[in-house]
């Protein structure tokens, strides 16, 4: 009888796995998600999570993203684990996790034998000849790394000899070393791509060719020539995706946890967000914005840098002028990057129209440089939504009924709650957020927050109006409601101000093509993200990291 190998996670890794193991036919090969998407879109996926339970090795291809505090987040991983509860079974984890977590999940779950293995299935979009060449099918690599238990090391690698054969190389190790080991190589990639992404910028300061000099220098056979290119200028500089930043991020988080500050790696996290944000059209993204003593600002604020002091953004504005920048429009910061900057502010806080009055009285600002996105629940209709509310009745001592009425378990500390209720929030749909807001809203003490109708007004006067989403949510879920909001919320401000409102502001930047359509459908002239999205005026990019 065949032994039974369940892949646990279809994504990228996943299916490069399912692919690996049908090789040949030497096992009965299984696939389990909780995705209801992809369970519709491939039929052979299972439901029921019993067959981990029944296989002889569960390989997990499960997602380890980052954190809002940078670590990397295992408790997908961890949620895996906790369905298995028959004895013995062999666990191999290729979902990149932080040092000594194998070793804690062993100690945590002793019924299980858990191996972790580094991978190295990636989804680049360009050519890899041999032996680079492994980066799309499993087979194809070189070598494999098992960190673990020996005695659960060498049954995995017996499902790996099978199949992959007797010219690979196989590597039993310590658990901690194959984990250190795949941060190590992320973090060495990623420095590569800002070293190459430097010597770019300095070329052009000397205007001389990257391409030319890069030739020149990788005639040294010390230097491979993988990841030295800079590849589409119209596109972000440097390094993204769904690895090398939340790697990156990941090992020097951990790393400064357990007594060491990784200095060198955190400069190389900081200078991809520099240059990538260098090649960003000048538009600004504010927030709350603290100028005045008479000013009562909830501190949760600070804990999220969603609040700049007045002297902060004035020395902004500053910098900008004497570098020779203008204010200007929108659709000039589009068009002529190095010449106009403007700044957007999200949420419609009351403030705002004082901040407006102050830049326009200095610097002469033009109206279309101001863009003021309004919540009109907030503002219009006093429905308060968002994460002020959460902010505010967190100061009131309400969260742990915030977590009753969610039903869910509060974890961690006040940040930490506070981070996964946010998370809540925002996948909610309509229905559950007016629910929310009626079960809260005799504890909410926000009537001074927001900018009142009258002001609204009077704001567009002197700068431009853009809408904003009704319920503060990841308007990307619950799509036919989103269409709705965005709707609604520009009829009730065109309706209060009388003049067209051409701007869309997602929330928290969170946007897709099927949302883009809505807003271009619906008569937005442009929407406003925080990723950039080049030459698409329904995701144009923001600085969010300016002071």
């Amino acid at each position: 009888m065949k032994k039974k190998v369940c892949i646990c996670g279809y994504g990228y890794v996943g299916k490069a796995y399912y692919e690996f193991f049908k090789l040949y036919n030497h096992y009965d090969v299984h696939v389990y998600d909780n995705d209801i998407e992809l369970q519709k879109k491939y039929h052979y996926i299972e439901k029921d999570n019993s067959v981990l339970n029944e296989s002889d090795l569960i390989v997990i291809c499960v997602p380890t993203p980052k954190k809002e505090n940078g670590d990397a987040d295992i408790s997908i991983v961890e949620s895996v684990l906790k369905l298995i509860i028959a004895e013995s079974k062999l666990i191999l984890i290729k979902s990149t996790i932080p040092p000594l977590t194998t070793d804690y999940f062993k100690d945590k779950y002793k019924h299980l034998r858990i191996v972790f293995s580094p991978e190295y299935i990636g989804e680049s979009n360009y050519y890899f000849p041999e032996p680079y060449d492994f980066n799309r099918e499993v087979v194809k690599m070189p070598y494999f790394i098992f960190g673990g238990d020996e005695k659960d090391t060498e049954e995995i690698m017996k499902y790996f000899y099978i199949i992959a054969g007797p010219v690979k190389e196989y590597i039993q190790t310590k658990a901690v070393e194959a984990e250190i080991c795949k941060y190590m190589e992320n973090s060495f990639l990623a420095a590569k791509i800002i070293f190459c992404n430097e010597f770019n910028e300095i070329c052009k300061k000397f205007n001389a060719d990257y391409n030319a000099v890069r030739e020149l220098w990788l005639k040294d056979p010390r230097i491979t020539k993988t990841n030295t290119l800079i590849y589409n200028e119209d596109k972000e500089y440097c390094f993204g995706g769904k690895c090398l930043p939340k790697d990156l991020s990941g090992i020097i988080n951990h790393s400064y946890n357990n007594g060491y500050n990784p200095l060198f790696l955190r400069t190389v996290y900081e200078s991809n967000t520099r240059i990538r944000d260098n090649n960003k059209k000048h538009i600004l993204m504010v927030y709350r914005v603290y100028y005045s003593k008479d000013q009562n600002i909830n501190s949760m604020y600070l804990y999220d840098n969603m609040i700049i002091t007045y002297l902060q953004l004035d020395t902004v504005i500053g910098n900008y002028i004497k570098r020779g920048y203008s204010f200007g429009s929108l659709e000039e910061c589009i068009r002529e990057p190095d010449k106009y900057f403007c700044i957007s502010f999200d949420g419609g806080f009351s403030e705002h129209i004082d901040i407006a009055k102050k830049i326009i009285d200095k610097y002469n600002a033009k109206k279309e440089s101001l863009i003021f996105s309004i919540n009109v629940g907030n503002s219009i209709y006093k429905q308060y939504t968002g994460i002020d509310v959460i902010y505010d009745l967190v100061e009131n001592e309400k969260i742990d009924d915030i977590f009753n009425f969610f039903n869910e378990n509060r974890t961690g500390s006040i940040y930490e709650s506070i981070s996964k209720l946010k998370t809540i929030y925002m996948k909610s749909s309509t229905k559950i957020l007016l629910n929310f807001y009626n079960n809260f809203s005799k504890d909410c003490k926000l009537d001074n927050l927001f900018m009142t109708s009258k002001q609204i007004k009077e704001l567009s006067k002197i700068a431009i109006i853009s809408s904003y989403s009704l319920y503060c949510r990841d308007m990307t879920n619950f799509i036919d409601s989103s269409k709705v909001e965005i709707l609604n919320s520009k009829n009730e401000l065109e309706n209060l101000i009388n003049e067209e409102v051409s701007i869309f502001s997602y929330v928290e930047g969170i946007n897709n093509f099927e949302l883009q359509k809505l807003c271009e459908d619906i008569g937005y002239k442009y929407s406003l993200s925080i990723k950039d999205k080049i030459g698409n005026k329904y995701s144009i990019g923001r600085r969010c990291n300016y002071v």
